[in-house]
């Protein structure tokens, strides 16, 4: 099953969403990927063992290589969160609200934060 923690607390490092990034354009080697960060070789791999923990990369060896490939299950969790708190934040009363000043639709709440 699916850790929302987790899969934010993997999100939330800079080297793992640039990782992230290059995979969404399909697979990668360790090799191509540790070329992207200014980092050792260890440590993406560190990197790339936590991605793989929260389900959001797949590793398959071929030959001598290790290839990455994005697997978007836990971004769906992420995005399916995060669309659930932003509805709840339209809907929700505001402080003007709450002074007397003229109602707000939801609607034109998220119109005014685009």
């Amino acid at each position: 099953m699916l850790d929302l923690a987790a899969v934010l607390n993997a999100l939330a490092d800079p080297s793992r969403r640039v990782l992230l990034q290059r995979l969404a354009h399909g697979p990668a080697t360790s090799g191509q990927l540790a070329e992207l960060l200014s980092v050792s070789r260890p440590a993406t791999s560190q990197h790339l063992q936590v991605l793989q923990a929260t389900g959001l990369v797949r590793a398959t060896a071929v030959g001598r290589h290790r290839w990455h490939e994005l697997a978007p299950s836990p971004l769906y969790l992420v995005e399916q969160w995060v669309r659930s708190l932003a509805d709840t934040w339209a809907a929700a009363p505001t402080l003007d609200d709450r002074a007397g000043a003229p109602q707000r639709t939801a609607a034109s709440r998220k119109e005014n934060t685009l």
